[in-house]
């Protein structure tokens, strides 16, 4: 009959049965179950290694000490314990006996401990001289040691000195160059020529290491601490943009925006101090206590020029909201040394200048500013009483810092840019289409340090887990080793990953989603109810203060950044 298409017969039966064949043969070879298990398997044996490694050290550490924990040396160990109480702060009368009594105690029970963790001024009264005492010495925060920490050098075998110069370093304060010059010549004219200038009392022990080993320096890159439109300032004005910040705040620690700039209105310097800035810091710190959204957060406070500006701050904060409150929010008020390996969910920087003063340059302030901009982990807060084009030409520090709160990226994305145009394929916006149709929160685009990823589902408490989208063209066999390279680093930085590819994804959308869905339900993150979707986020809000009260800078409507944006695009 004409016209009329037989259903077990139709017209296009060759093409259908083409199709049917790659189906059933792509089914025969698909191997996501058994790849699933193998990741799965992957990180299960990852953990078990890593618990392995923690054990072993600890019961080797442990079973050591029992081999050598006679009941000498633990008598030993306890004459050492009670000689290092009454040492105290080593100015009594009697201290000079306990401190030889602690080394004589130490003598004794040095074999029995495999660790030995101490400032370095407690080295030479605590432990025998001895050279090569221990297989290896770590010295941390060597760019704050001066020479007085070779002592512990001594006691090595091999040395690990870590550090960093471009933070704040020992500083010989007052002290007259030409008496600096007559101790070097007095004690440093017999040392090996290069070593002499290292040997200095006002170089530290990482500029004796950089001289001694030199080419033998490791820059650890991965910056954990500060989100990223916090850190970018040190990134881009001290380390030549080599940093990878991985500190993506789950949404109970993150503060928005991140950054905060108060102009003080009117704000004098009066000597090394300004009155009017102590004022502001200390009525946006009353701000903060009195909200309950910010209750267990730390503060600091640190100023960018004397110590006597600190020292202000201090007597204020301290008569306005007095020691309970400092405790209870560990609240730190101190010069940037004060904070060097220490940080703080909020941190205040008071820059006290104000337009008459004078530019401030030179290595000593590069590392001032460096440690004040990157000790806060969520929130920095800029207080200052001077605009740019009142600095002077020289001022460039000053001026940077300023900026950085103004544009705090070289090149920010597109900020008004919607989460379903950041997806890179047709793939990943079926994707997103589908978790939001289902209620999800999703993001897209988030940048971790140098990476990416598709996406990310958020749930209550800070849970969330990212979602890879692996296109079959650009994540082939030969790509496999860098993605786990890449999911691992990840994973160190605390993520959980659920991937799938594409092909699985358009032969069988259903089960990929079921998948999904089970994989976000096991983590408990589950839709949120309409109306509950995240906040759009700014990095840095403006604004001025006066005596009696501050308001918002009248400006054109603010611009507002998507979550995924919070780390900037731009390759690092």
């Amino acid at each position: 009959m004409t016209g009329i298409e037989d259903p077990l017969t139709p017209g296009d039966w060759r093409q259908r049965w083409r199709l049917r064949r790659i189906a059933s043969w792509l089914t025969r070879i698909d191997r996501h179950g058994a790849l699933a298990e193998a990741g799965h398997r992957r990180g299960e044996l990852e953990q078990q290694l890593r618990r392995a490694y923690e054990e072993a050290i600890e019961l080797r550490s442990w079973g050591r000490l029992a081999e050598q924990a006679s009941d000498q040396v633990r008598a030993a160990l306890a004459a050492y314990a009670q000689a290092m109480r009454r040492i105290g702060k080593g100015t009594g009368i009697k201290a000079g006996r306990y401190r030889e009594d602690a080394r004589v105690a130490a003598d004794r029970a040095k074999a029995a401990l495999p660790c030995w963790i101490m400032p370095h001024y407690r080295v030479s009264e605590s432990l025998p001289p001895e050279l090569g005492l221990f297989d290896l010495v770590i010295v941390d925060e060597a760019s704050q040691s001066t020479v007085a920490a070779l002592p512990a050098l001594l006691r090595a075998k091999q040395v690990l000195i870590v550090g960093d110069d471009r933070q704040v370093t020992p500083d010989a304060g007052f002290r007259p160059e030409a008496r600096m010059n007559e101790l070097a010549q007095r004690h440093l004219s017999g040392q090996v020529q290069d070593y002499r200038s290292v040997l200095r009392e006002e170089k530290s022990l990482y500029d004796l290491g950089t001289v001694v080993f030199a080419g033998g320096a490791i820059m650890l890159k991965e910056h954990f601490r500060c989100v990223a439109p916090i850190i970018e300032y040190s990134k881009a004005q001290f380390y030549s943009h080599q940093l990878v910040p991985l500190r993506l705040p789950s949404a109970s620690q993150r503060l928005d925006p991140p950054l905060i700039d108060i102009l003080v209105e009117d704000g004098v310097r009066r000597g090394k101090t300004n009155p009017a800035e102590v004022d502001c810091i200390v009525e946006e710190i009353g701000r903060i206590v009195a909200d309950p959204a910010m209750a267990g957060r730390s503060i600091g406070v640190t100023t960018l020029l004397g110590h006597e500006q600190a020292a202000a701050l201090f007597a204020a904060i301290e008569r306005t909201h007095g020691v309970d409150t400092m405790l209870a929010h560990d609240i730190r008020i101190g010069e940037p040394s004060a904070f060097q390996g220490d940080e703080r969910d909020i941190m205040f920087v008071s820059m006290v200048a104000d337009r008459g003063s004078s530019a401030l340059s030179g290595a000593a302030y590069d590392q001032r500013f460096n440690v004040a901009a990157s000790r806060a982990r969520d929130r920095m807060i800029l207080v200052r009483s001077v605009e740019p084009e009142d600095l002077k030409p020289a001022d460039q520090l000053r001026r940077a810092l300023i900026d950085h709160f103004r544009a705090p990226f070289a090149t920010d994305p597109a900020v008004t840019e919607a989460a379903r145009d950041r997806c890179e394929s047709g793939y990943e916006r079926e994707m997103f289409d589908l978790l939001v149709q289902r209620g999800y929160r999703v993001d897209t685009q988030v940048r971790v340090g140098n990476s990416r990823i598709d996406m990310v589902v958020e749930g209550a408490d800070d849970r969330r887990l990212a979602i890879e989208c692996d296109g079959d063209m650009w994540h082939g066999a030969d790509r496999w080793p860098d993605d786990m390279a890449r999911q691992r680093m990840l994973e160190r930085a605390g993520w959980t990953i659920w991937r799938c590819f594409a092909s699985r994804f358009v032969r069988d959308r259903d089960a990929a989603m079921a998948d999904l869905v089970a994989t976000l339900t096991a983590r408990d993150i589950y839709p949120v109810a309409h109306g509950q979707d995240r906040p759009t986020t700014r990095h840095t809000e403006h604004r001025r203060w006066r005596p009696g009260g501050s308001e918002p800078i009248e400006a054109p409507e603010a611009e507002h950044v998507p979550y995924a944006h919070l780390v900037p695009m731009d390759a690092f």
